[in-house]
């Protein structure tokens, strides 16, 4: 667990597509929060957690025998436990975000509850807004708490640099306004948890 004051915070990356532009705006939001004193940033890549379809044990083709040690849900489950707060980066798909990215949310359960989430949405004509506002529901379920600062990136509408890192001073200022509100909620949030938990287990 972090002290009073630091923060580790997951920038989920959803995409699971080849020369994914998520990738970009992860690792670019990373270091946005990482140039913030006390907050850690860690990048959780979904390519890295293929679950199997949430209420299945295997996904097909895998092998049967279970490997040993903790089981993938069980990492998963552990790394959301010990993070205090988190970015979404999402893309949008017909209207809606990645099937992947709904699977991993689900899988978890009570380590999401009474943690903040912002988004990083991104797509062509709603730059991703959709994905994100169907998101925001499927947040407010788990008892997130989603906050209400995003990015919503239009590709190929913003100024960037070679990479496509955003360097168009309009969305600088929102991603810093995001971090300032999202690193107040991560703080406010952990102190309540950690109150509620004394306060259970003094009863």
């Amino acid at each position: 667990m972090n002290d009073d004051t630091s923060l580790t915070i997951g920038v989920i990356l959803a995409s699971l597509r080849e020369g994914r532009m998520g990738a970009v705006f992860a690792d670019w939001i990373a270091d946005v929060l990482a140039r913030r004193e006390g907050i850690t940033p860690e990048i959780l890549d979904l390519r890295d957690w293929a679950f199997a379809p949430f209420g299945q044990d295997t996904v097909a083709g895998a092998r049967d025998a279970p490997l040993p040690g903790p089981s993938l849900e069980e990492r998963w489950r552990a790394t959301i436990a010990r993070l205090d707060a988190f970015i979404i980066v999402t893309p949008e798909f017909n209207h809606g975000y990645p099937g992947n990215l709904k699977n991993a949310l689900d899988v978890v359960g009570t380590p999401w509850s009474h943690k903040p989430v912002s988004f990083v949405g991104y797509g062509y004509s709603a730059a991703g807004a959709r994905a994100v506002e169907q998101l925001r529901l499927v947040a407010i379920e788990l008892r997130m708490v989603p906050i209400r600062d995003e990015l919503d990136m239009r590709l190929g509408g913003y100024a960037a640099d070679a990479r496509g890192v955003p360097v168009e001073p309009g969305i600088l200022r929102q991603a810093e306004k995001l971090t300032d509100e999202l690193s107040w909620f991560g703080r406010l949030l952990r102190e309540g948890r950690q109150r509620r938990g004394a306060e259970a287990t003094a009863r």
